[in-house]
Formats: structure tokens, C-alpha cells, sequence
């Protein structure tokens, strides 16, 4: 899934277009309200890109980090991911691997919290499965916590899954991803919903790495993105809804 700068160029316009960083720092103001994680001191976080999510994180959770692995496929994103260890969690022994989640071998040593934000969606059912049940059994220590973020509403017509739809492309659904995590021996400790709106009225070239990252065997064209984005009710302006859930391991 390496795409060099173009996929970075893709997050920052898909993030211009929507309150996305807003409603992300106000859901991690509510959480936090509740739920308590300070004792965390290692963690690891899947797909992080430049790692804007998974540090405001651990700064929202006043979590005392020593130590920080991130797993990272792209170059670029991986390259920008150093730069923000080094400067917003400095002092934390960090390490950054370029290479897809599946292909990695584990930390060695278990960690506290395993970060996985808009990530599962790239993962098959089966791997996914697989890859849960390590977390559960190997990754984390006992009692250790997965953050994970992603899309939980996908029926309705004017929302950033029916434009995935429309090219093709079904998202896996919420239910089924906690199934997941539930039959991998998790139990669910805390979520909440976040309503994220955007507007891709017009799409630009930009916005395209951003949505060929669900497609592995066909190139998405700007031609296609913007029929897709077209039609009633919304012509463009959609919103969705996102879950970000905390599951605690039980071993």
C-alpha cells in the first residue's frame, strides 16, 4: 500500500474537506471524562500514518509512555511518523517498521495498548480474525486495551460509505467487527460515536489515493469518484458516522 507523498497529499484535502480532527479531539475530551488510562507505558500502533490520531491519544489519556512501536507500510507517512515522535513525545523510546501488519512477527515483548485507527477496513475477514486472537493471546499484556476507530453506519444515502458503495467497494460493518473482537476472547470496555461531516463537492485529483486505498485490483479515476459522489440527497456533502471503541483483553 506504499504510495509515497500522493497518499499523505490524499489525507490532508480528505481532512480539509471535513471536521474530522475536531470531532476526533471532542470525542477523546468525552472518554476521557470516564475512562481512566494513565498506568499505560507501552504501546503499539497499526497503520498510524503520520500518527496525529494515535498521539493526541495518548496526550487526551495522560498516559505515561516510555515506550511507542508504530507499524507503518508507507514511506512517506512512516518518515513523517519519526518526526512527530521526536517532537511530541520526546524522551519515549520509539521504533517505526515500514512494513504491512501482516507480515510483522510482534513486539517480543507484550504492551499495555494496541492503537488500530481506520485501519480494519484493509484487512480481510479471515486475517483480521487471526490477527485479533494475537493481540489477545500474545501482543498484549493481560488486561491490556485496543483503541480501535472506524466507520459504523453505512445505510445511509448520503454518507462517506454509500460513495465507497458506489464504486464498488462494501465496508465491513461495525457488528461484525466487534463479533470480531468478542470471539477473540475481548470484552468491550467503553465507546463512543463520532458524526464526522465533509464535502466532496467538485472532487479533486488529490482526494483519489485516499479512496484507492479500499480497491487492490483496480485504479479509481477522478471520472469515477466524481459520478459516485453525484445524485440526491446530497450532491456531494455527506457525513458519517465512526464508533471508537476500547476492548480490554481477558487472559
Amino acid at each position: 500500500m506504499a504510495m509515497d507523498e500522493s497518499y499523505l497529499k490524499s489525507y490532508a484535502a480528505y481532512t480539509d474537506r471535513s471536521n474530522y480532527p475536531e470531532m476526533f479531539f471532542n470525542v477523546l475530551s468525552k472518554i476521557f471524562t470516564d475512562v481512566k488510562l494513565g498506568g499505560l507505558r507501552s504501546c503499539l500502533a497499526i497503520g498510524p500514518g503520520e500518527g496525529w490520531c494515535e498521539i493526541e491519544f495518548l496526550k487526551h489519556c495522560e498516559a505515561n509512555i516510555s515506550k511507542f512501536i508504530g507499524i507503518e507500510p508507507d514511506h512517506a507517512s512512516a518518515e513523517r511518523l519519526r518526526t512527530s515522535l521526536r517532537s511530541s513525545l520526546p524522551g519515549v523510546e520509539s521504533q517505526v517498521f515500514e512494513t504491512a501488519i501482516q507480515n510483522w512477527e510482534g513486539p517480543g515483548k507484550p504492551v499495555d495498548l494496541i492503537m488500530m485507527f481506520q485501519v480494519l477496513y484493509h484487512i480481510e475477514a479471515g486475517e483480521r480474525q487471526e490477527l485479533l486472537k494475537k493481540f489477545h493471546d500474545s501482543w498484549l499484556v493481560s488486561g491490556g486495551y485496543v483503541a480501535t476507530l472506524m466507520g459504523s453506519d453505512k445505510t445511509s444515502p448520503n454518507s462517506v460509505g454509500k460513495i465507497l458503495e458506489n464504486l464498488g467497494y462494501t465496508e465491513p460493518t461495525w457488528e461484525a467487527i466487534e463479533a470480531d473482537f468478542l470471539k477473540a476472547g475481548f470484552t468491550k470496555h467503553y465507546e463512543h460515536e463520532m458524526h464526522v461531516s465533509a464535502d466532496f463537492t467538485d472532487p479533486i485529483e488529490d482526494l483519489l489515493p485516499f479512496f484507492q486505498l479500499h480497491f487492490k485490483d483496480r485504479v479509481i479515476t477522478l471520472d469515477d469518484l466524481r459520478e459516485a459522489t453525484k445524485g440526491p440527497p446530497s450532491e456531494g456533502k455527506v457525513f458519517a458516522f465512526h464508533t471508537l471503541a476500547l476492548f480490554k483483553s481477558m487472559n
